[in-house]
């Protein structure tokens, strides 16, 4: 299975709930804005990235964790990638999931001010913080996407 958790620009919310899903951040407990900043991919995807899936790792289930950042063409994107899937006969080994409904304004802001802005000293940290305040959300939807993710062939051999 291929899970791809997406957002607006790969760089906040969908990086956190993967390091999440595959255990990298803690799923119970505190997480600092110093650990939110450590995570190569926080805050440092550009456009030219926007459309492309990031490799993030392989969960202790054997799915293929990816991030997604599909600027304001979520729907077209979300319309190709499971149309495609479709067509290919694959449409059951995507999981997609948006992840920009976790994360509050304080998030959207640091963003913004980092990347749009290009005030990284200032909206990255701010975007951290955002990611702190919405860590119980997003650990939710890491947890329900995990739960809802179907029982691999290779599981179900064991």
């Amino acid at each position: 299975m291929k899970v791809i958790y997406h957002c607006y620009g790969r760089a906040h919310s969908s990086v956190v709930a993967a390091h999440l899903h595959l255990g990298s951040l803690p799923m119970v407990g505190p997480v600092n804005i110093r650990q939110l900043l450590g995570l190569a991919e926080f805050d440092r995807a550009d456009p030219s990235q926007w459309g492309i899936p990031h490799f993030m790792g392989r969960d202790e289930q054997g799915n293929e964790v990816y991030i997604l950042g599909l600027n304001s063409q979520t729907a077209a994107g979300l319309r190709a990638i499971t149309s495609l899937a479709w067509y290919l006969g694959k449409n059951d080994e995507v999981f997609l999931c948006n992840t920009l409904p976790a994360v509050g304004l304080l998030t959207r802001l640091g963003g913004f001010t980092s990347k749009k802005l290009g005030l990284t000293t200032i909206g990255r940290p701010l975007a951290a913080l955002g990611i702190i305040l919405s860590l119980r959300r997003l650990r939710h939807l890491v947890a329900w996407t995990k739960r809802n993710l179907p029982v691999s062939k290779t599981e179900e051999a064991k």
